[in-house]
Protein backbone atom coordinates (compact mmCIF):
# COMPACT_ATOMS: atom_id res chain seq x y z
CA UNK A 1 0.00 0.00 0.00
CA UNK A 2 1.56 3.23 -0.91
CA UNK A 3 1.25 7.09 0.59
CA UNK A 4 -1.75 8.53 -1.79
CA UNK A 5 -3.48 4.98 -1.00
CA UNK A 6 -3.02 5.82 3.14
CA UNK A 7 -3.46 9.04 2.81
CA UNK A 8 -7.21 8.00 0.54
CA UNK A 9 -8.32 6.32 3.73
CA UNK A 10 -6.97 9.02 6.38
CA UNK A 11 -9.13 11.36 4.71
CA UNK A 12 -12.32 9.14 4.48
CA UNK A 13 -11.84 9.00 7.74
CA UNK A 14 -12.02 12.60 8.64
CA UNK A 15 -14.57 13.37 6.43
CA UNK A 16 -16.97 10.30 7.75
CA UNK A 17 -16.22 12.57 11.31
CA UNK A 18 -17.68 15.93 10.49
CA UNK A 19 -19.99 14.83 7.45
CA UNK A 20 -23.07 12.45 7.06
CA UNK A 21 -24.38 10.59 9.89
CA UNK A 22 -24.69 7.26 7.78
CA UNK A 23 -22.90 4.09 8.63
CA UNK A 24 -22.09 1.67 6.34
CA UNK A 25 -23.57 -1.57 7.16
CA UNK A 26 -23.32 -5.08 6.87
CA UNK A 27 -24.74 -8.35 6.94
CA UNK A 28 -23.50 -11.47 8.64
CA UNK A 29 -23.21 -13.38 5.90
CA UNK A 30 -20.89 -15.08 3.35
CA UNK A 31 -22.58 -12.53 0.41
CA UNK A 32 -19.92 -9.69 1.55
CA UNK A 33 -17.19 -8.14 -0.71
CA UNK A 34 -14.13 -10.24 0.52
CA UNK A 35 -16.60 -13.45 -0.54
CA UNK A 36 -14.98 -16.06 -2.52
CA UNK A 37 -17.54 -18.22 -4.60
CA UNK A 38 -16.48 -21.95 -4.35
CA UNK A 39 -15.67 -23.29 -7.16
CA UNK A 40 -18.14 -26.25 -8.91
CA UNK A 41 -17.32 -29.80 -8.30
CA UNK A 42 -15.86 -30.79 -11.90
CA UNK A 43 -12.98 -28.00 -11.04
CA UNK A 44 -12.27 -29.13 -7.27
CA UNK A 45 -8.62 -29.31 -7.14
CA UNK A 46 -6.98 -32.58 -5.11
CA UNK A 47 -6.06 -32.49 -1.84
CA UNK A 48 -2.95 -30.94 -0.94
CA UNK A 49 -0.43 -32.60 2.26
CA UNK A 50 2.17 -30.97 4.02
CA UNK A 51 5.07 -33.20 5.51
CA UNK A 52 6.36 -31.27 8.87
CA UNK A 53 9.30 -32.84 9.70
CA UNK A 54 10.87 -33.07 6.43
CA UNK A 55 11.73 -30.14 4.12
CA UNK A 56 9.53 -31.18 1.46
CA UNK A 57 7.31 -28.24 -0.15
CA UNK A 58 3.48 -28.42 -0.19
CA UNK A 59 2.28 -29.71 -3.73
CA UNK A 60 1.00 -29.78 -6.41
CA UNK A 61 0.74 -25.94 -6.82
CA UNK A 62 -2.49 -24.49 -6.92
CA UNK A 63 -3.74 -22.44 -9.96
CA UNK A 64 -7.19 -21.45 -11.11
CA UNK A 65 -8.76 -18.85 -13.34
CA UNK A 66 -12.36 -18.39 -12.93
CA UNK A 67 -13.43 -14.41 -12.03
CA UNK A 68 -16.69 -13.71 -9.94
CA UNK A 69 -18.71 -11.36 -9.42
CA UNK A 70 -20.77 -10.78 -6.03
CA UNK A 71 -24.50 -9.74 -6.87
CA UNK A 72 -25.14 -8.23 -3.57
CA UNK A 73 -25.82 -4.43 -3.67
CA UNK A 74 -25.25 -3.88 -0.50
CA UNK A 75 -21.78 -4.55 0.33
CA UNK A 76 -20.46 -4.14 -3.16
CA UNK A 77 -16.76 -2.72 -3.92
CA UNK A 78 -15.06 -1.04 -6.24
CA UNK A 79 -13.31 -3.08 -9.36
CA UNK A 80 -9.49 -2.32 -7.17
CA UNK A 81 -11.00 -3.92 -4.03
CA UNK A 82 -11.62 -7.33 -6.00
CA UNK A 83 -8.96 -9.24 -6.57
CA UNK A 84 -9.03 -12.27 -9.13
CA UNK A 85 -8.65 -15.72 -8.19
CA UNK A 86 -5.53 -16.09 -9.66
CA UNK A 87 -4.05 -13.75 -7.39
CA UNK A 88 -5.59 -16.04 -4.75
CA UNK A 89 -3.90 -19.20 -5.95
CA UNK A 90 -0.62 -17.21 -5.97
CA UNK A 91 1.65 -19.51 -3.83
CA UNK A 92 5.07 -18.00 -4.55
CA UNK A 93 4.15 -14.95 -2.49
CA UNK A 94 3.30 -17.07 0.02
CA UNK A 95 6.33 -18.31 1.70
CA UNK A 96 7.03 -20.57 5.18
CA UNK A 97 9.53 -18.69 7.19
CA UNK A 98 9.40 -16.55 9.42
CA UNK A 99 9.87 -12.40 9.88
CA UNK A 100 10.71 -9.73 12.27
CA UNK A 101 7.31 -8.72 13.75
CA UNK A 102 6.84 -4.86 13.97
CA UNK A 103 7.20 -3.12 16.81
CA UNK A 104 5.05 -0.30 17.60
CA UNK A 105 6.29 0.26 21.17
CA UNK A 106 2.97 0.91 22.68
CA UNK A 107 2.91 3.38 24.74
CA UNK A 108 0.12 2.39 28.12
CA UNK A 109 1.63 5.11 30.67
CA UNK A 110 -1.92 7.05 29.63
CA UNK A 111 -4.00 4.40 29.96
CA UNK A 112 -6.67 3.95 32.78
CA UNK A 113 -9.41 5.99 34.04
CA UNK A 114 -9.72 9.65 33.66
CA UNK A 115 -12.52 10.30 35.52
CA UNK A 116 -12.07 12.70 38.55
CA UNK A 117 -14.15 10.50 40.99
CA UNK A 118 -14.26 11.60 44.38
CA UNK A 119 -14.78 9.74 47.78
CA UNK A 120 -18.28 10.84 48.06
CA UNK A 121 -19.18 8.82 44.43
CA UNK A 122 -19.34 5.42 46.98
CA UNK A 123 -22.35 6.93 48.37
CA UNK A 124 -23.60 9.45 45.51
CA UNK A 125 -22.98 7.17 42.04
CA UNK A 126 -25.19 10.11 39.95
CA UNK A 127 -21.54 11.85 40.03
CA UNK A 128 -20.51 9.61 38.16
CA UNK A 129 -23.06 9.60 35.61
CA UNK A 130 -23.12 13.15 35.37
CA UNK A 131 -19.34 12.96 34.27
CA UNK A 132 -20.93 11.03 31.34
CA UNK A 133 -24.38 12.61 30.73
CA UNK A 134 -23.10 16.16 30.94
CA UNK A 135 -24.73 19.33 31.23
CA UNK A 136 -24.48 20.01 27.18
CA UNK A 137 -26.80 16.92 26.85
CA UNK A 138 -29.36 18.01 29.88
CA UNK A 139 -29.66 21.47 28.19
CA UNK A 140 -29.92 19.47 24.82
CA UNK A 141 -33.08 16.80 26.19
CA UNK A 142 -34.10 20.09 27.98
CA UNK A 143 -34.61 22.92 25.01
CA UNK A 144 -35.87 19.88 22.42
CA UNK A 145 -38.71 18.35 24.69
CA UNK A 146 -39.97 21.79 25.82
CA UNK A 147 -39.80 22.90 22.02
CA UNK A 148 -41.49 19.39 20.87
CA UNK A 149 -44.20 19.33 23.49
CA UNK A 150 -44.98 23.58 22.55
CA UNK A 151 -45.32 22.25 19.24
CA UNK A 152 -47.69 19.61 20.15
CA UNK A 153 -50.55 21.72 22.12
CA UNK A 154 -50.47 23.81 19.04
CA UNK A 155 -50.76 21.07 16.46
CA UNK A 156 -54.34 21.98 14.18
CA UNK A 157 -56.53 19.62 15.70
CA UNK A 158 -59.20 19.60 17.92
CA UNK A 159 -57.81 18.80 21.64
CA UNK A 160 -60.42 17.19 24.24
CA UNK A 161 -60.69 19.27 27.29
CA UNK A 162 -57.78 19.10 29.72
CA UNK A 163 -55.80 16.72 27.40
CA UNK A 164 -52.39 16.51 28.43
CA UNK A 165 -51.25 17.14 25.17
CA UNK A 166 -52.95 20.92 25.29
CA UNK A 167 -51.73 21.25 28.69
CA UNK A 168 -47.81 20.87 28.21
CA UNK A 169 -45.94 22.69 30.76
CA UNK A 170 -42.49 23.36 30.21
CA UNK A 171 -39.67 21.20 32.24
CA UNK A 172 -36.83 21.65 33.79
CA UNK A 173 -33.56 20.47 34.86
CA UNK A 174 -34.45 18.78 38.01
CA UNK A 175 -37.88 17.67 36.38
CA UNK A 176 -35.81 15.75 32.93
CA UNK A 177 -34.00 14.57 35.84
CA UNK A 178 -36.42 12.93 37.71
CA UNK A 179 -37.59 11.43 34.49
CA UNK A 180 -34.71 9.87 33.71
CA UNK A 181 -34.31 8.74 37.04
CA UNK A 182 -37.96 6.55 36.81
CA UNK A 183 -36.33 5.52 33.24
CA UNK A 184 -33.43 4.09 34.98
CA UNK A 185 -35.05 2.32 38.04
CA UNK A 186 -38.14 0.98 35.48
CA UNK A 187 -35.25 -0.87 33.86
CA UNK A 188 -34.38 -2.68 37.51
CA UNK A 189 -37.97 -3.16 38.60
CA UNK A 190 -39.88 -5.04 36.55
CA UNK A 191 -43.67 -4.15 35.19
CA UNK A 192 -46.04 -5.46 32.41
CA UNK A 193 -46.75 -2.47 31.02
CA UNK A 194 -45.39 1.16 31.83
CA UNK A 195 -48.41 2.66 33.74
CA UNK A 196 -48.62 -0.15 36.47
CA UNK A 197 -45.00 1.72 37.80
CA UNK A 198 -47.75 4.06 39.11
CA UNK A 199 -50.26 1.70 40.07
CA UNK A 200 -52.35 1.78 43.54
CA UNK A 201 -52.78 -2.04 42.80
CA UNK A 202 -51.26 -4.09 45.64
CA UNK A 203 -49.75 -6.49 43.09
CA UNK A 204 -47.62 -3.79 41.38
CA UNK A 205 -47.10 -1.02 44.06
CA UNK A 206 -44.15 0.77 44.67
CA UNK A 207 -44.14 3.50 46.23
CA UNK A 208 -40.59 5.83 44.93
CA UNK A 209 -42.49 6.21 41.28
CA UNK A 210 -45.13 8.10 42.70
CA UNK A 211 -43.37 9.86 45.54
CA UNK A 212 -40.95 10.86 42.35
CA UNK A 213 -43.13 11.73 39.80
CA UNK A 214 -46.92 11.81 39.21
CA UNK A 215 -47.85 9.05 36.23
CA UNK A 216 -49.76 11.64 34.69
CA UNK A 217 -46.51 14.17 34.32
CA UNK A 218 -44.06 10.79 33.32
CA UNK A 219 -46.93 9.69 30.21
CA UNK A 220 -47.27 13.78 28.91
CA UNK A 221 -43.29 14.00 29.02
CA UNK A 222 -42.66 10.42 27.78
CA UNK A 223 -44.94 11.26 24.83
CA UNK A 224 -42.82 14.89 24.49
CA UNK A 225 -39.58 14.12 24.94
CA UNK A 226 -37.29 14.74 22.55
CA UNK A 227 -33.39 14.76 22.42
CA UNK A 228 -33.27 16.61 19.06
CA UNK A 229 -36.30 18.34 17.74
CA UNK A 230 -36.68 18.70 13.92
CA UNK A 231 -40.12 19.57 12.02
CA UNK A 232 -40.15 16.41 9.76
CA UNK A 233 -41.96 19.05 6.99
CA UNK A 234 -39.24 21.82 6.92
CA UNK A 235 -36.37 19.57 7.34
CA UNK A 236 -34.83 16.73 4.85
CA UNK A 237 -34.34 13.22 6.98
CA UNK A 238 -31.27 11.81 6.29
CA UNK A 239 -30.96 8.63 8.27
CA UNK A 240 -33.23 6.74 10.76
CA UNK A 241 -30.20 8.16 13.39
CA UNK A 242 -31.01 11.63 12.57
CA UNK A 243 -32.89 12.91 15.46
CA UNK A 244 -30.20 11.12 18.04
CA UNK A 245 -27.50 11.88 16.25
CA UNK A 246 -25.95 14.57 18.59
CA UNK A 247 -27.21 12.66 21.56
CA UNK A 248 -24.76 9.30 20.22
CA UNK A 249 -21.26 11.67 19.66
CA UNK A 250 -22.07 13.13 22.64
CA UNK A 251 -21.67 9.64 24.72
CA UNK A 252 -19.19 8.31 22.76
CA UNK A 253 -17.29 11.07 23.08
CA UNK A 254 -17.30 11.37 26.92
CA UNK A 255 -17.03 7.38 26.78
CA UNK A 256 -13.47 7.71 25.39
CA UNK A 257 -12.20 10.82 27.13
CA UNK A 258 -13.26 9.24 30.50
CA UNK A 259 -11.38 5.96 30.04
CA UNK A 260 -7.87 5.17 27.61
CA UNK A 261 -7.34 1.58 27.09
CA UNK A 262 -4.24 -0.65 27.34
CA UNK A 263 -3.24 -2.03 24.07
CA UNK A 264 -5.44 -4.97 23.45
CA UNK A 265 -8.78 -3.76 21.70
CA UNK A 266 -11.65 -6.20 20.27
CA UNK A 267 -14.63 -5.51 17.25
CA UNK A 268 -17.69 -7.26 17.13
CA UNK A 269 -21.64 -6.84 16.73
CA UNK A 270 -24.21 -7.04 19.17
CA UNK A 271 -28.29 -6.70 19.54
CA UNK A 272 -29.92 -4.89 22.03
CA UNK A 273 -33.84 -6.37 22.17
CA UNK A 274 -36.26 -4.29 20.51
CA UNK A 275 -39.42 -6.29 19.21
CA UNK A 276 -41.04 -2.65 18.82
CA UNK A 277 -41.60 -1.18 15.42
CA UNK A 278 -38.37 0.19 13.79
CA UNK A 279 -37.39 0.17 10.53
CA UNK A 280 -33.96 -1.18 11.11
CA UNK A 281 -34.89 -3.99 13.70
CA UNK A 282 -32.47 -6.82 12.71
CA UNK A 283 -33.22 -10.74 13.23
CA UNK A 284 -30.10 -12.98 14.14
CA UNK A 285 -31.35 -16.63 14.68
CA UNK A 286 -27.74 -17.15 16.70
CA UNK A 287 -28.11 -14.28 19.72
CA UNK A 288 -29.66 -14.31 22.84
CA UNK A 289 -31.76 -11.73 21.60
CA UNK A 290 -33.13 -12.38 18.35
CA UNK A 291 -34.82 -9.40 17.07
CA UNK A 292 -33.32 -5.92 18.12
CA UNK A 293 -31.02 -3.39 17.17
CA UNK A 294 -27.59 -4.31 15.81
CA UNK A 295 -24.60 -2.66 17.03
CA UNK A 296 -20.93 -2.81 15.62
CA UNK A 297 -18.62 -2.10 19.17
CA UNK A 298 -15.38 -1.42 19.49
CA UNK A 299 -13.98 -2.41 23.39
CA UNK A 300 -11.06 -2.91 25.84
CA UNK A 301 -9.69 -5.73 26.62
CA UNK A 302 -12.48 -5.86 29.92
CA UNK A 303 -15.32 -5.00 27.52
CA UNK A 304 -15.46 -1.06 28.58
CA UNK A 305 -17.38 0.36 24.90
CA UNK A 306 -15.00 2.96 23.32
CA UNK A 307 -16.94 3.67 19.58
CA UNK A 308 -20.12 1.88 18.30
CA UNK A 309 -22.23 2.54 14.92
CA UNK A 310 -25.85 1.21 14.52
CA UNK A 311 -26.78 -0.75 11.56
CA UNK A 312 -28.89 1.27 9.85
CA UNK A 313 -30.74 -1.32 7.26
CA UNK A 314 -30.12 -1.10 3.72
CA UNK A 315 -29.32 2.20 1.94
CA UNK A 316 -27.05 4.31 -0.16
CA UNK A 317 -23.68 4.76 0.43
CA UNK A 318 -20.67 6.86 0.00
CA UNK A 319 -17.98 6.01 -1.68
CA UNK A 320 -15.24 4.34 0.11
CA UNK A 321 -11.06 4.28 -0.67
CA UNK A 322 -9.91 2.52 -3.09
CA UNK A 323 -9.20 -1.50 -2.21
CA UNK A 324 -10.96 -0.96 0.87
CA UNK A 325 -14.53 -2.55 1.26
CA UNK A 326 -17.98 -1.61 3.00
CA UNK A 327 -16.77 -4.04 5.69
CA UNK A 328 -13.42 -2.91 5.99
CA UNK A 329 -14.42 0.92 6.53
CA UNK A 330 -16.99 -0.17 9.32
CA UNK A 331 -13.22 -1.75 11.21
CA UNK A 332 -11.17 1.95 10.50
CA UNK A 333 -14.07 4.34 11.04
CA UNK A 334 -14.57 2.27 14.85
CA UNK A 335 -11.02 2.63 14.85
CA UNK A 336 -10.27 5.94 14.03
CA UNK A 337 -9.17 7.73 17.33
CA UNK A 338 -6.67 4.53 17.83
CA UNK A 339 -5.16 4.10 14.55
CA UNK A 340 -1.17 5.11 14.42
CA UNK A 341 -0.72 3.99 18.03
CA UNK A 342 0.87 0.60 18.50
CA UNK A 343 -2.87 -0.98 19.37
CA UNK A 344 -3.77 -4.87 18.66
CA UNK A 345 -7.07 -5.80 17.64
CA UNK A 346 -8.95 -8.81 17.86
CA UNK A 347 -11.92 -9.62 15.62
CA UNK A 348 -14.20 -12.94 14.33
CA UNK A 349 -14.12 -13.84 10.62
CA UNK A 350 -16.61 -11.48 9.81
CA UNK A 351 -14.10 -8.70 9.75
CA UNK A 352 -10.66 -10.27 8.98
CA UNK A 353 -9.43 -10.15 5.52
CA UNK A 354 -5.66 -10.64 4.29
CA UNK A 355 -6.43 -6.62 2.95
CA UNK A 356 -7.35 -5.71 5.82
CA UNK A 357 -4.62 -6.65 8.23
CA UNK A 358 -2.42 -5.17 5.42
CA UNK A 359 -4.27 -1.74 5.58
CA UNK A 360 -4.61 -1.85 9.71
CA UNK A 361 -0.55 -3.22 9.46
CA UNK A 362 0.28 0.27 7.26
CA UNK A 363 -1.69 2.17 9.96
CA UNK A 364 0.79 0.45 12.82
CA UNK A 365 -2.22 -1.52 14.23
CA UNK A 366 -1.52 -5.31 14.63
CA UNK A 367 -4.77 -7.71 14.13
CA UNK A 368 -5.70 -11.44 15.24
CA UNK A 369 -8.67 -13.72 14.98
CA UNK A 370 -10.37 -15.99 12.95
CA UNK A 371 -10.13 -15.90 9.01
CA UNK A 372 -13.08 -16.95 6.51
CA UNK A 373 -12.06 -19.71 4.52
CA UNK A 374 -13.86 -18.31 1.11
CA UNK A 375 -12.28 -14.95 1.83
CA UNK A 376 -10.04 -13.50 -1.16
CA UNK A 377 -6.58 -13.12 -1.30
CA UNK A 378 -6.16 -15.99 1.17
CA UNK A 379 -3.24 -18.36 0.68
CA UNK A 380 -4.98 -21.76 -1.53
CA UNK A 381 -1.78 -23.75 -0.37
CA UNK A 382 -3.31 -23.11 3.77
CA UNK A 383 -6.88 -23.07 2.78
CA UNK A 384 -7.09 -26.51 0.75
CA UNK A 385 -4.47 -28.52 3.16
CA UNK A 386 -6.43 -31.36 4.01
CA UNK A 387 -5.16 -31.84 7.82
CA UNK A 388 -5.76 -34.57 10.29
CA UNK A 389 -6.10 -33.95 13.82
CA UNK A 390 -3.61 -32.30 15.49
CA UNK A 391 -1.70 -31.10 12.62
CA UNK A 392 -0.97 -27.33 11.87
CA UNK A 393 -0.18 -25.05 8.41
CA UNK A 394 0.73 -21.56 7.59
CA UNK A 395 2.57 -19.60 5.40
CA UNK A 396 3.28 -15.44 5.69
CA UNK A 397 2.77 -12.94 3.03
CA UNK A 398 5.07 -9.87 4.09
CA UNK A 399 4.66 -9.31 7.74
CA UNK A 400 0.80 -11.23 7.02
CA UNK A 401 0.63 -15.04 8.73
CA UNK A 402 -2.33 -17.21 7.90
CA UNK A 403 -2.73 -20.73 9.50
CA UNK A 404 -4.59 -23.39 10.02
CA UNK A 405 -5.13 -25.88 12.45
CA UNK A 406 -6.73 -29.31 13.05
CA UNK A 407 -9.09 -30.32 15.63
CA UNK A 408 -12.49 -31.64 15.50
CA UNK A 409 -13.01 -28.84 12.37
CA UNK A 410 -10.88 -26.70 10.79
CA UNK A 411 -9.49 -23.30 12.29
CA UNK A 412 -8.28 -20.61 10.52
CA UNK A 413 -6.42 -17.67 11.87
CA UNK A 414 -4.88 -14.53 10.81
CA UNK A 415 -2.27 -12.64 12.45
CA UNK A 416 0.17 -9.88 12.44
CA UNK A 417 1.31 -9.78 15.87
CA UNK A 418 2.71 -12.83 16.62
CA UNK A 419 4.26 -16.22 14.90
CA UNK A 420 2.04 -19.37 14.46
CA UNK A 421 3.04 -22.30 16.15
CA UNK A 422 1.92 -24.71 18.49
CA UNK A 423 2.64 -24.02 21.86
CA UNK A 424 2.55 -27.15 24.11
CA UNK A 425 0.93 -27.52 27.18
CA UNK A 426 -0.75 -29.19 29.75
CA UNK A 427 -4.36 -29.14 27.61
CA UNK A 428 -4.23 -32.00 25.04
CA UNK A 429 -4.64 -30.00 21.83
CA UNK A 430 -1.59 -28.37 22.36
CA UNK A 431 -2.66 -25.09 21.28
CA UNK A 432 -5.89 -24.73 23.18
CA UNK A 433 -4.19 -21.93 25.49
CA UNK A 434 -3.27 -19.72 22.74
CA UNK A 435 -6.95 -20.34 20.96
CA UNK A 436 -8.38 -19.42 24.43
CA UNK A 437 -6.79 -15.80 25.32
CA UNK A 438 -7.84 -15.11 21.92
CA UNK A 439 -11.54 -15.63 22.22
CA UNK A 440 -11.49 -13.94 25.64
CA UNK A 441 -10.54 -10.80 24.16
CA UNK A 442 -12.97 -11.39 21.37
CA UNK A 443 -15.71 -12.10 23.28
CA UNK A 444 -15.53 -8.82 25.57
CA UNK A 445 -17.87 -6.92 23.36
CA UNK A 446 -20.16 -9.21 23.25
CA UNK A 447 -20.06 -9.07 27.18
CA UNK A 448 -21.36 -5.98 27.33
CA UNK A 449 -23.89 -5.47 24.74
CA UNK A 450 -26.87 -5.10 27.39
CA UNK A 451 -24.84 -2.48 29.59
CA UNK A 452 -25.11 0.55 27.75
CA UNK A 453 -25.56 3.89 29.53
CA UNK A 454 -27.57 4.79 26.88
CA UNK A 455 -29.91 1.47 26.97
CA UNK A 456 -32.87 2.86 28.67
CA UNK A 457 -32.80 5.75 25.78
CA UNK A 458 -32.56 3.18 22.94
CA UNK A 459 -35.31 1.44 24.99
CA UNK A 460 -37.80 3.93 25.95
CA UNK A 461 -37.45 6.14 22.71
CA UNK A 462 -37.21 4.64 19.88
CA UNK A 463 -40.18 5.89 18.66
CA UNK A 464 -38.15 9.01 17.73
CA UNK A 465 -36.78 7.16 15.02
CA UNK A 466 -39.25 6.32 12.95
Amino acid sequence: MNRRQISEIQNYLNESDSGSSLFSCGDDSDNDPSYEQPRPHSQSLPPVRCSFDSGDDCGPELTGSNNYQNSDDNLSVDDSSSESSDDNSDTDSWVEDYADIPDYAFDDSHSGIKLNISESSREFPIEIFTQFWTDDIFDMVIESTNKYGENLSKANRPHKKNARASTFKPVDLDEIKRFLGICLLGGAVKFSVIRDMFSQNPLYYHPVFNHIMSGRRFDQILNCFSVQYTDRYNNEVIGPMMKVQPLFDTLIQNFQTAFIPTEHLSIDESLLLHRGRIIFRQYIKNKKARYGIKFYELTSYDGYVLNIEMYQGKQEQSAVPSRTSKIDSIVLRLMNNYLNKGFSLYMDNYYNSVTLSNTLLELKTHTTGTLRKNRKGNPKVVVDNKLKKGQHVWRRKNNVYVSKWKDKRDVLCITTRVHPKLIQSENRYGQQKRIKSENKRLSSASNVQNHYVLVFVLKHITKICN
